[in-house]
């Protein structure tokens, strides 16, 4: 757990060094504990959204009713976090390293963004964009690309 979560971890196996492989939560303590005390809440919540097919609104706020149990407040970078990395093809993570840009190119305002707004925003736009309406491509590398479109995004819009 601790591992998918981003936590240094002291897992003896090979690969477990790259512990921050989709990004670091070392400094997240509330996270990092509810993860270590495996808080049933939060794998309540991302069984609320399916591992196929179009992601509805209904089962995006299902999550978040779940998401609110073991996270109080406005935790958009670290509920998006997790969105993205069970369904990497409609969630891409909001975050104070990626909010300046991915907003300004998707014409998204700043601030107060909540989970009406991420819904609405964010995943609303992903669903009309071009690039992620295309049928799947016949590529295996292709694939596994298009299987990841919208969390690729992070990887555009990420400031060092």
């Amino acid at each position: 757990r601790k591992f998918i979560a981003g936590i240094p971890n002291k897992l003896k196996i090979k690969g477990a060094e790259y512990w921050p492989y989709f990004g670091s939560m070392k400094g997240a303590g509330v996270f990092k504990h509810k993860i270590i005390l495996n808080d049933p809440n939060i794998s309540k919540a991302l069984d609320q959204i399916p591992p196929t097919g179009l992601v509805s609104r209904q089962q995006f706020f299902a999550f978040v009713k779940y998401f609110k149990m073991t996270f109080e407040g406005n935790c958009i970078g670290t509920s998006t976090r997790l969105l993205s990395m069970k369904r990497p093809d409609t969630f891409v993570c909001f975050d104070s390293r990626n909010r300046s840009k991915l907003c300004k190119d998707f014409g998204i305002i700043q601030s107060k963004m909540d989970y009406k707004r991420y819904w609405d925003d964010v995943v609303e736009r992903i669903y009309d964009c071009e690039w992620w309406q295309n049928s799947i491509p016949r590529s295996e590398i292709e694939v596994k690309i298009w299987e990841s479109r919208a969390a690729f995004l992070d990887s555009l819009y990420y400031a060092e």
